[in-house]
């Protein structure tokens, strides 16, 4: 009888390096990746309530909640699967829901996921809108989006210049974040 091999068959400390490598890559990888979706999240939200404002001069109460659900749950370690079919289950501004759906927050909603704040967005809203079948039947919506003509009067270098001075870094994500936590606290 012959002894194994120890570089084939052994299972030492030396032979699992190659496993703690790839499971500790692994872990840096999904960090990474939960960083960048709650980046990408907070962007949105901020894009979401300065369209908002443009187009009807005020914020309502949803710019201030827009996808803190997504925000919440991404903090808990949700994956990105579970968040998106969740949140598009129970968000207004998503037809999935079911529910009675917010038309100002589905515009602002879908010209802030144009391809101006969303480089991996492939239409506009007037494009998306036009081979859109479930968002050309939702009552009321094709007239909404016609009277501010698909959001392309929207002046988006400024808004991304006021994103950008307003609400980037700390100071910005402090004051959504502590205006968020208020309007918890109040209702």
């Amino acid at each position: 009888m012959t002894r194994p091999n120890a570089d084939k068959s052994a299972f030492g400390l030396s032979s699992s390096k190659g496993f703690f490598a790839r499971c500790k890559d692994a872990v840096v990888q999904y960090c990474k990746n939960y960083k960048k979706n709650i980046q990408h999240t907070y962007d949105h939200k901020i894009v979401f309530a300065l369209i908002e404002k443009e187009l009807y001069g005020k914020n309502s109460i949803d710019s201030i909640t827009h996808d803190a659900d997504k925000m919440i749950m991404y903090l808990l370690g949700f994956p990105k699967s579970v968040v998106s079919k969740v949140h598009r289950s129970i968000s207004v501004h998503h037809p999935e829901s079911g529910k009675q759906l917010n038309l100002r927050s589905m515009l602002c909603d879908n010209i802030a996921s144009s391809p101006q704040f969303k480089p991996e967005k492939k239409y506009s809203l007037r494009e998306y809108y036009n081979l859109s079948k479930e968002l050309q039947e939702i009552p009321g919506f094709g007239e909404l989006v016609k009277k501010y003509n698909f959001g392309d009067n929207i002046n988006f270098s400024r808004i991304k210049a006021l994103k950008q001075y307003k609400y980037d870094g700390f100071a910005g994500l402090w004051s959504v974040a502590y205006k968020s936590l208020l309007l918890a606290f109040i209702h």
